[in-house]
């Protein structure tokens, strides 16, 4: 049976302190690694056995709208959201940046069925749990996973149908480069499809280039202006910009936000929540989400490469 959260083992209090501390330690060495080892490195450190999902591995904020009754559900609606803006079908060969532990995946190749799925990742544990879980699922002949940055992805030039970014470009080095990077991997008449945390205008855009610019923090490693921040106008305009035709950008935020603090409040006092690290459920508590939640914005942004 493939890995879930169901699956970790249980920790005395003991265990779970050093574990939290180690985690710590290593988060605070982050800053200080080359800035493409930062990301995945972070989610090396987080692990499955820091996600809050109830039997599954699916790290994204889920998608309420419908109401579902748990963050597992949510997960599956948004990632049933990306694959029908995508027009994921048979014929496809879907490249997925930032897949996480597979479980989106897994879905689309069970309800969408594309030829093939190729998942990149930087982050090595999520690659090795991924394909371990998609060989045991019987998988592995549609989907396989290797090592890959999104601003130098690893595909020949108009090779994949779709390019799919679920919850995972906004840690990208470079939006711009990874756009290229998807219309240069993508046939003509390919879509991009990404679900994404950006700035909710561009003045939240400017407050983080300030912060960055604070003089505590310029003597730790720069990708500042190696990294574009865009809010929704500026995410639409760079497709244009790129090359995409029919390009969309929508909100989903007040499907997202607002429903998930709502599903936490609950869900961080259940016993197993005991695992995550105490930093990461202040992060995403009522009083977490409240002083983060006003300035993100959530969208969905699909664009078509020009037959």
């Amino acid at each position: 049976m493939t890995l879930t959260t169901a699956d970790i083992p249980v920790e005395d209090l003991r265990h779970r302190s050093r574990r939290w501390a180690k985690e710590c330690y290593e988060w605070a060495k982050v800053p200080l690694l080359p800035s493409g080892e930062r990301v995945g490195r972070v989610y090396d450190v987080v692990g499955p056995q820091n996600l809050f999902g109830e039997d599954s591995l699916f790290i994204n904020l889920g998608y309420w709208r419908d109401h579902p009754a748990t963050l597992d559900e949510a997960s599956k609606d948004l990632a049933r959201l990306v694959a029908r803006e995508a027009e994921l079908g048979p014929d496809d060969i879907q490249l997925d940046v930032g897949f996480g532990y597979g479980d989106q995946d897994f879905l689309w190749a069970e309800e969408f069925q594309p030829k093939q799925i190729i998942g990149v990742n930087i982050a090595v544990e999520q690659i090795e749990i991924a394909s371990r879980r998609a060989a045991e699922l019987g998988l592995a002949h549609r989907i396989r996973y290797e090592y890959g940055s999104a601003i130098d992805l690893p595909r020949e030039n108009e090779s994949c149908t779709k390019v799919t970014a679920l919850e995972s470009a906004f840690h990208f080095p470079s939006y711009t480069k990874f756009f290229a990077e998807a219309h240069r991997v993508l046939q003509p008449g390919g879509k991009l499809v990404t679900a994404d945390i950006v700035p909710r205008t561009n003045r939240a855009s400017k407050a983080i280039v300030q912060l960055s610019d604070h003089p505590n923090l310029r003597r730790l490693p720069r990708t500042r202006h190696e990294r574009d921040y865009f809010d929704i106008h500026h995410y639409r305009q760079a497709l244009t910009d790129t090359g995409f035709h029919d390009v969309l950008t929508y909100s989903i935020r007040r499907d997202v936000y607002a429903p998930l603090a709502n599903y936490l409040t609950k869900r961080l006092r259940d016993p197993d929540m005991r695992r995550v690290n105490p930093a990461l459920r202040l992060a995403f508590s009522r009083p977490g989400l409240t002083l983060w939640g006003p300035w993100a914005d959530y969208i969905i942004a699909v664009a078509t490469k020009p037959s």
